[in-house]
């Protein structure tokens, strides 16, 4: 069993992204209960120790703690990659053989923030599902594109997920997506998301899109092939729980259009990463 009061939350980030993965633990701590505890875990891809350091020491102001997990790099030798998705968006592949005394962890993405409690999520009940996760916005046709024989078309977004660790290492579910990736390259436009969902199809519980607002919803940019889909859409637009920055639309980008880019701005520059004005952002 889990423990209600203490969560336990994992993300995985390079140099580069750390001052975003700040922005994203205060984003946390500062909607959390007070009786709540957070336990962070960072699998660190060449983190420097100074970034460590400041990651610290934004959270330590809230009484949690961040461990730092280590990657085995030999098991992502032959991963597909890109310039927008490097290798270390497969590493929460491997969370559950890392985590192996906990029965349940969050994964998130470093380009979310979080506006709600987290512990509404936490506490989900799965059922026999092995994760919980929001639809992915504007990619409904996925799994049938890949050739997955699945009984639903419904395709998940890994940027946030509610994983059992339990159930995954009992069916061995980072064996079985390494060994999709060794067998099917050519498959993985979304490489880790795509795996994912090659092997966990049908097996996963939908939760509401306002746990995982991606841009497509916010910025309107796609409609929903249903109805009822596009209304729930229309929900998370209004009342979002995590802002999730994700494809090309980055707040700290200089022309950014997102409707939570001053919401990103106010919670970095409370961290020990400050950064200009976004007026005066330049493009990275």
């Amino acid at each position: 069993m889990f423990d209600s009061k203490n969560i336990t939350i994992v993300s995985s980030s390079n140099e580069a992204f750390v001052p975003h993965l700040a922005t994203l633990f205060l984003s946390l701590l500062e909607t959390k209960r007070p009786d709540t505890v957070l336990h962070f875990y960072v699998i660190d891809d060449k983190i420097s120790l100074n970034s460590k350091m400041l990651l610290n020491r934004t959270v330590n102001k809230y009484n949690a703690r961040i461990s730092y997990l280590t990657i085995d790099e030999s098991e992502f030798e032959n991963v597909v990659e890109s310039d927008r998705i490097p290798r270390t968006a497969y590493y929460r592949i491997s969370i559950p053989n890392l985590l192996k005394d906990l029965d349940r962890a969050i994964y998130l993405d470093c380009d979310m923030i979080c506006i709600e409690d987290i512990q509404n999520i936490w506490e989900v009940d799965l059922g026999d599902k092995l994760l919980a996760a929001v639809e992915d916005a504007g990619f409904h046709d996925r799994l049938n594109l890949m050739g997955i024989d699945s009984k639903s078309d419904r395709y998940f977004n890994s940027g946030m997920m509610v994983m059992d660790l339990k159930k995954w290492r009992e069916e061995k579910i980072t064996e079985q997506a390494f060994d999709f990736i060794d067998k099917n390259p050519e498959l993985l436009r979304f490489h880790d998301q795509d795996t994912l969902n090659a092997i966990l199809h049908d097996r996963w519980l939908e939760l509401h899109p306002r746990w995982n607002a991606q841009t497509y919803m916010m910025l309107e940019e796609k409609e929903h092939p249903t109805k009822s889909g596009q209304l729930k859409w229309e929900e998370a637009q209004h009342d979002p729980a995590i802002i999730h920055f994700c494809g090309h639309e980055k707040p700290w980008h200089e022309n950014s259009i997102h409707p939570y880019r001053e919401t990103y701005f106010e919670l970095r520059n409370k961290t020990t990463f400050p950064m200009a004005s976004p007026t005066t952002v330049k493009k990275s």
